[in-house]
Formats: C-alpha cells, structure tokens, sequence
C-alpha cells in the first residue's frame, strides 16, 4: 500500500522521504521534496469481533523553497490519476521560508 504511494510520488519529484525531518538537521534534503507518513489506523466494521477492514489515514507534505503552483499542480494530478482522493488540509510557512502545503489521503486495507 505504501510502495504504491511511494512510487506514485517519485513521478513527480526525485526525494520523497518516509515518516518525518528533523527541522534542525544538516543531514535534510533542499526544497523541493516530499515527506509522507501514516497518521492512523483504525478499523471500521467488525464480523465476529475481528476488523472487517481498516482505514488508514495518510499525510503528505510538499516541501518546497517558495510557493510553486506548477508542482503542486503535478502532485494533484498524480495523485488523482492514481486513484488518490486527496484533501488539502493546511500550507504554512516554515521558520526558514520554506513552505509546506499539507494534503491527506485515507487507504482501506482488508
């Protein structure tokens, strides 16, 4: 499930980045790059006393040195040709100018 995500969001940039950054790190990639991480997992029926399935709650960041609607733009795209039905949550700026723009994504797993 997330290999999939992941190959999907290396077509629209080369460093995509698992789980989280460290904000103060040397070791961090430049801007432009893609952080994703699953925020929740929980189930959503039940038969027998067992989940039926789960619903898995994704974030995805883009992390990018200004605001740049050209890539936003292609990461929407990719993600809806996928299948991803996303939800733009928030887009803030970073203490070192960088911008953020924070979509999520929910995943059911049987």
């Amino acid at each position: 499930m997330l290999t999939k995500l992941r190959t999907v969001l290396l077509t629209v940039l080369p460093t995509v980045i698992y789980s989280h950054i460290d904000y103060d790190s040397e070791k961090n990639p430049s801007p432009p790059f893609i952080v994703y991480q699953e925020l929740s997992k929980r189930p959503q029926n039940f038969n027998d006393d067992k989940p039926g399935f789960y619903r898995n709650t994704i974030q995805i960041s883009l992390i990018t040195k200004k605001k740049d609607v050209d890539l936003e733009k292609k990461l929407e795209k990719a993600l809806l040709k996928n299948d991803y039905i996303f939800s733009l949550t928030t887009e803030y700026r970073n203490s070192d100018g960088s911008i953020y723009r924070v979509y999520e994504i929910n995943l059911e797993e049987i």
